[in-house]
């Protein structure tokens, strides 16, 4: 059995925290990856009550006496969503689970990638290093 779900955590991220927990040992930092994903997923849940037509879930309808109206906005709750969605998706996948059926775990990026990359060799001279010294007549 796994380690208990915080108690934090609504039923939606309890739930996640426990399927995950029961099938895999996680060290301290895939545990707070799983962490936030699960807040991520209870997080999903009420904006989902909230866009199916749940008012009390984050906000109060309100009653304007002046006006005997009653009013209530909810504004990006459709694209906070998908944001939490997207964000949950990649908390997941940090977590680098092992397949199922291989028990292999998902490529493990490594270091920097890109524009963070370190060029060349260690000790090698950029291209604008050798223009300068060039330039300097070195």
């Amino acid at each position: 059995m796994g380690k208990r779900a915080p108690t934090e955590l609504a039923a939606g991220g309890r739930a996640l925290w426990k399927a995950i927990t029961d099938e895999h040992e996680l060290d301290a930092v895939q545990e707070v990856q799983l962490m936030e994903a699960c807040r991520a997923k209870d997080r999903l849940d009420r904006l989902d009550a909230v866009l199916r037509g749940d008012a009390d879930t984050w906000m109060k309808l309100t009653h304007r006496v002046q006006t005997e109206d009653y009013e209530l906005h909810v504004d990006d709750a459709l694209v906070k969503a998908n944001q939490t969605a997207n964000q949950m998706k990649q908390l997941l996948a940090a977590l680098r689970l092992p397949d199922e059926s291989s028990g292999k775990r998902p490529q493990q990026r490594g270091g920097a990638r890109g524009a963070y990359k370190a060029s060349g060799r260690a000790g090698s001279v950029s291209s604008l290093e050798r223009a300068r010294q060039a330039k300097a007549g070195s």
